[in-house]
């Protein structure tokens, strides 16, 4: 091959290696953005999991009998 027809190619590998970073920075920030908002359901999921916790933990206190014994500080 000839020097311009190198430097032609160099070129065209340069420009197709800008593209795919392109794509790939395109393709990190929308990973970025499906992370962010998993984070904020996993938050929002800990928070219903904790009240329903608070519920069952509340209705087994309110079903023990009167006659076992509590033990108190």
């Amino acid at each position: 091959m000839s020097v311009v027809g190198d430097a032609l190619k160099a070129m065209r590998t340069v420009l197709l290696m800008q593209e795919d970073l392109r794509v790939m920075k395109d393709a990190m920030h929308a990973q970025g953005d499906r992370l962010a908002r998993l984070a904020e359901a996993h938050g929002a999921l800990r928070d219903r999991v904790s009240r329903l916790e608070g519920i069952i933990e509340g209705a087994a206190m309110a079903r023990r009998m009167p006659d076992q014994p509590r033990i108190e500080g």
